[in-house]
C-alpha cells in the first residue's frame, strides 16, 4: 500500500448555494507595479501546511513589501471589454497555469502611448478587482509577465478606440486572491475590504 500523501486531507466540499448571484466581470481600476520595485512578495501556503484550507490554498498570505518610494500606479479600464481567463497548461507533475489578462483603456493619447512603450519590454504585476469586491493578482516571482499592447484608432463614428493589454504570466495558482496592503499614490488600500487605510 502507498503512503497516504498530505494533500489527499486537503479537499473539501465545492458547493453552491441554489439562487446565488454571481457577479461576472472586473471593476473600472486596476493597478500595476514594476516588479523590480517589490523587495518581498507574500506567499501562497503550502499543500504541506498543516491545518490549510482547501480556500486559503488560493489566497495570498501577507503582503507586497515595495522598496523606498515604490507605489502601485492605477489604470482605468473599461470594463465591458476587460477580462481574465486562468487555463491549466502543461502535463503531471508539472502542471501549472498560464494566467492571462485583456485590460482595455480607453485613451489611445500620449500618456496612453508613453505606458504602452514602457510596459511593452517591463516584468509588470497587476492586481484587479472582481465586481464582487474581491482583489486577484496577474504576475509573480517566479515567471516573467509577458504584455503586448495593441492601440486602436477606429475608422468609423461607432468604431472602438484606445489601448489595449494583453497580459500572459504562468503561475502556480488561478490569478491568486489578495487580502493585503495596496501601497498607492492615494493612499494605501486594505484589499480585504476596498476601503482606503486610515492613517492614524
Amino acid at each position: 500500500m502507498s503512503e497516504k500523501c498530505s494533500t489527499s486531507n486537503l479537499y473539501d466540499s465545492l458547493r453552491f448555494c441554489d439562487g446565488t448571484t454571481v457577479l461576472p466581470g472586473i471593476r473600472r481600476k486596476a493597478y500595476f507595479i514594476q516588479q523590480d520595485n517589490i523587495a518581498k512578495y507574500p506567499e501562497l501556503p503550502n499543500l504541506s501546511d498543516e491545518n490549510v484550507k482547501m480556500g486559503e490554498l488560493a489566497c495570498y498570505k501577507g503582503d507586497f513589501t515595495l522598496v523606498a518610494d515604490a507605489t502601485f500606479k492605477v489604470i482605468d479600464l473599461d470594463d465591458s471589454a476587460s477580462n481574465v481567463i486562468c487555463d491549466s497548461q502543461g502535463d503531471k507533475p508539472s502542471k501549472s497555469f498560464i494566467n492571462k489578462a485583456t485590460f482595455k483603456h480607453p485613451g489611445k493619447g500620449e500618456e496612453a502611448t508613453g505606458f504602452a512603450r514602457l510596459a511593452n519590454a517591463s516584468n509588470l504585476l497587476f492586481i484587479y478587482q472582481e465586481r464582487d469586491g474581491s482583489f486577484r493578482v496577474i504576475g509573480n516571482d517566479k515567471f516573467t509577465t509577458n504584455v503586448k499592447v495593441t492601440q486602436e484608432s477606429g475608422a468609423k463614428e461607432t468604431d472602438a478606440s484606445g489601448t489595449t493589454l494583453n497580459i500572459e504570466v504562468s503561475d502556480t495558482c488561478a490569478a491568486p486572491f489578495y487580502k493585503g496592503i495596496i501601497k498607492t499614490d492615494a493612499g494605501d488600500i486594505d484589499a480585504s475590504t476596498g476601503a482606503l487605510v486610515e492613517q492614524g
